[in-house]
């Protein structure tokens, strides 16, 4: 609703968790519980009987969500970086597609 209906404006922000934008806790969760997600996807996961026991889990126990992000943030340290043309490639130019 803060963007406007024609150009654009590089000013506005729009924060994905409106109570608590500077800092780093478990309020976003909160916020999907109350309705207050900034995208459609985010609200989806408070929605989604798979995931929204999760969202209220997260949302009421700042210890849990801590933790959850500290093992997802070491899980994705041990992703490896694909190098060379046998495992990916290098885009200087993310819009062409290699066929």
């Amino acid at each position: 609703m803060s963007c406007p209906q024609f150009g654009g404006n590089v000013d506005i922000v729009a924060p994905f968790d409106v109570t608590t934008p500077f800092s780093f806790d478990n309020a976003y969760y909160g916020n999907l519980e109350a309705k207050l997600g900034l995208l459609a996807s985010d609200q989806a996961l408070s929605l989604d009987p798979r995931t929204k026991p999760l969202v209220q889990e997260l949302a009421k126990d700042k210890h849990k969500f801590f933790q959850a992000f500290a093992d997802a943030m070491e899980k994705m340290g041990s992703i490896g970086v694909k190098r060379g043309r046998k495992h990916g490639e290098f885009r200087k130019d993310c819009t062409m597609h290699h066929m």
